[in-house]
């Protein structure tokens, strides 16, 4: 099977991130999308909620009009005092299921082309643990890098040249390991 579609459950479920007063719940829902984002064959059913996902790590921060129009539709002109998920565990839920995504290169072409780039850098901005930015500022680092630079190996496609240097840094390695081993013997 090519993972799920884009029928399947999930979108009754996703409006469950976004349900008041009910923690345990939206923990869940971000805890089930970011399992489900380690299988690469679900990232075409999954960016079809993206604007969903993303929603509750916005907040109300004024974005240039040229920026703004970029967006998708529903995370343009959000009002000022539009508040971001409570739950630190939930927000890092939904970090690690972005970052998942665009270990698919036609996720990070969406992420750029729907300027996502702008509404990540601004959660970044606003949180506070450490741990939870450096979560979302790996998803920035693979939206602002050339794909070149880029290699997680989910496309399927190995860029030219990728593996002899692989094996350069494996021998490196190898050397500079033997190299410790001799220099504790002597």
């Amino acid at each position: 099977s090519s993972g799920i579609n884009a029928e399947w459950p999930l979108r009754p479920g996703i409006s469950f991130l976004t349900m008041p007063g009910n923690i345990i719940v939206r923990r869940n829902t971000a805890r089930l999308l970011r399992n489900l984002s380690f299988d690469t064959k679900t990232h075409t059913a999954l960016v079809e909620y993206l604007p969903q996902i993303v929603y509750p790590l916005v907040g109300g921060e004024e974005i240039d009009e040229e920026d703004m129009d970029k967006l998708p539709i529903d995370l343009q002109y959000l009002p000022e005092d539009k508040c971001r998920e409570p739950d630190l565990q939930t927000r890092t839920y939904l970090s690690d299921t972005l970052f998942q995504m665009g270990g698919t290169y036609s996720v990070r072409e969406k992420y750029r082309e729907e300027n996502y780039y702008e509404l990540l850098k601004n959660y970044d901005q606003w949180e506070e643990d450490d741990d939870a930015r450096e979560r979302i500022q790996n998803t920035i680092y693979l939206i602002v890098q050339n794909d070149g630079e880029v290699d997680l190996r989910k496309d399927g496609d190995v860029p030219e040249g990728v593996e002899e240097a692989e094996e350069v840094v494996i021998v490196k390695r190898e050397e500079s390991e033997k190299t410790s081993v001799e220099n504790m013997g002597s």
